[in-house]
């Protein structure tokens, strides 16, 4: 087989990456493979990685190679390493990288952010590439993000696919937040209604904290007696919520399910209520009235005085 198309087909092996060190053990002479550069057959990504010329440059290359050739002092940051986690997110067009102040970079595609600050707590693994812990990205993100609703987003979505939890984001934030890092306190309020898995719990718990009823556990398990676990949105001691955004959309055996594990909890000594988005979004004075008639009052004015 031509040594040529053996580099192609090992670049396709290797997410569409070669190093002269691929060329030399295809056999192929370091000056063809000058040659074969300088005619822009193969186009650097990095200055050790190359790609096809008919290859476009992509995202997952530019992490790739980036992360190794920047070295194991580096991670992918921010935005990128929230799209590398899987947090739903438009593409970058750029990837970012965090690494020590004794690495610069000159590529142009590439943004690097150097830190005096390098906690092995931040930074893993994730598909072969070394990048930022979702709580670490999510503080970065903040530091040049002055969106607050794109910040909220990559709290409640990093929470929903159990990339963090709240306890490690405040931890994480109690620790970099006297560094002087910019954007400290506006996750730091944000963080005061997350926990749920969707901007109407966002705004449940909201509406919780405004009206000084006590922050409820969130996203539980119970097991019925055939040890199936049943997941819940909100939990006040005896009295679970579930706030629904498909009232009047869900299917019938959608319905079925949601009836049947109603009828499981309450079996269980549970009170169930469940609000729609119309009762959350358009008449908050409803879902606290009847909270505070389900409630105990211990709880109430326990809350109450912690607030004053």
């Amino acid at each position: 087989m031509d040594d040529l198309l053996q580099l192609v087909l090992r670049a396709g092996r290797q997410h569409q990456l070669v190093t002269s060190r691929d060329a030399r053990e295809l056999e192929i002479s370091p000056y063809r493979w000058r040659k074969l550069r300088h005619l822009g057959w193969w186009l650097p990504v990095t200055p050790v990685h190359f790609r096809h010329v008919s290859v476009p440059l992509t995202f997952e290359m530019q992490a790739r190679a980036g992360t190794e050739w920047l070295g194991r002092h580096s991670a992918l940051f921010g935005s990128s390493a929230l799209h590398w986690l899987g947090v739903p997110s438009p593409e970058p067009r750029r990837a970012e990288f965090l690494a020590s102040r004794a690495r610069r970079s000159a590529i142009t595609w590439m943004i690097v952010h150097t830190s005096q600050r390098w906690d092995r707590a931040d930074v893993i693994i994730h598909n072969g590439v070394r990048t930022s812990t979702a709580a670490r990205a999510i503080i970065d993100l903040a530091f040049h993000e002055r969106s607050a609703r794109r910040i909220e987003a990559a709290i409640d979505e990093s929470i929903r696919l159990r990339l963090t939890s709240l306890p490690t984001l405040r931890r994480r934030l109690a620790k970099l937040s006297g560094t002087g890092r910019h954007g400290c306190r506006l996750v730091r309020e944000l963080l005061l209604d997350s926990g749920g898995e969707s901007f109407l719990e966002r705004r449940f718990l909201r509406i919780m904290r405004d009206n000084g009823l006590p922050r409820p556990e969130c996203q539980v398990t119970f097991r019925d007696a055939t040890d199936k676990v049943l997941r819940v949105d909100f939990v006040f001691g005896a009295v679970v919520v579930e706030v629904s955004g498909r009232l009047g959309h869900a299917s019938d055996r959608e319905r079925q399910r949601a009836a049947r594990r109603r009828n499981e909890l309450q079996q269980q000594g549970v009170v169930v209520l469940e609000f729609t988005t119309a009762d959350v979004i358009d008449d908050p004075d409803h879902v606290v009235r009847t909270l505070r008639r389900s409630l105990p009052v211990t709880s109430i004015s326990r809350t109450s005085q912690k607030m004053r």
